[in-house]
């Protein structure tokens, strides 16, 4: 399992941090999770093009963690040459198909796929399996619908991504003994903000479930003139480190 941070940041704008995307590459499949603004051009600095793309998880449907999808899916139709062809799977929360439904009604045709199909799956607390590895989600605390995701090879090889969450019983659960929980950390340490974390939090959060390293990212510039692992620290003591854009590695 390959994974590259393609956004660490949020919807406020900043030259350190691209807004949310994370790439995984589990048994040979090529995801996504999250498409934020810019995560497009994001991609292409990472060495990936968007034809490789075979799926795309959404966490939930706030515009920092969507807005590149109807870019995606226009730029999959531009020229008889390289439209896509292959099959596209969307899962995400419940809504989902509804959701692209509204996006039709203003884009209209430009992201109504003319040469491949669009599978849309809606999850809450489920799991799916595929060829080499399974995708299970969990209910989490934050927006009317939204999802953290568990990815795990038939090897043996996990990775959990929260999306926007606070501390909460489906988190915990979902990232049970898992090789590495990447959270979001929008929040520096005194600062709490409904539906979303604190480093003391992800930390309680990383030990309480067993997890074997932990990654912060969705980190705004305000918590970046904090110090975020100090406070984890107290609660976790295990592999800790923050976020990059860019930043990859192998489980």
């Amino acid at each position: 399992m390959h994974i590259i941070i393609i956004g660490s940041g949020t919807c406020v704008p900043s030259l350190k941090r691209c807004s949310p995307c994370l790439l995984i590459r589990a048994a040979g499949t090529t995801i996504l999770c999250d498409t934020g603004p810019g995560s497009l051009r994001q991609l292409l600095a990472a060495g990936v093009e968007i034809s490789e793309v075979d799926m795309i998880i959404y966490s939930h449907f706030h515009l920092d963690h969507t807005a590149d999808f109807c870019p995606f899916l226009f730029a999959a139709k531009y020229g008889k040459e390289l439209q896509r062809r292959r099959s596209l799977t969307v899962m995400g929360p419940k809504g989902l198909q509804r959701w692209y439904e509204s996006l039709v009604q203003v884009h209209g045709s430009w992201i109504m796929p003319d040469l491949f199909a669009v599978r849309f799956v809606e999850t809450s607390a489920e799991t799916h399996r595929f060829d080499g590895f399974t995708i299970q989600s969990a209910e989490v605390r934050h927006s009317d619908a939204s999802i953290a995701i568990r990815i795990q090879e038939n090897t043996g090889a996990s990775v959990v991504y929260s999306g926007d969450t606070d501390y909460c019983k489906g988190i915990i659960d979902i990232s049970k003994n898992a090789s590495k929980v990447i959270l979001e950390c929008s929040c520096p340490e005194g600062f709490k903000e409904k539906g979303h974390l604190t480093p003391s939090l992800a930390g309680r959060i990383a030990r309480k479930a067993g997890c074997k390293s932990l990654l912060l990212t969705h980190i705004y510039p305000e918590a970046d003139r904090h110090d975020l692992l100090a406070p984890l620290r107290k609660e976790f003591d295990g592999p800790a480190e923050l976020a990059c854009d860019l930043m990859s590695f192998s489980l």
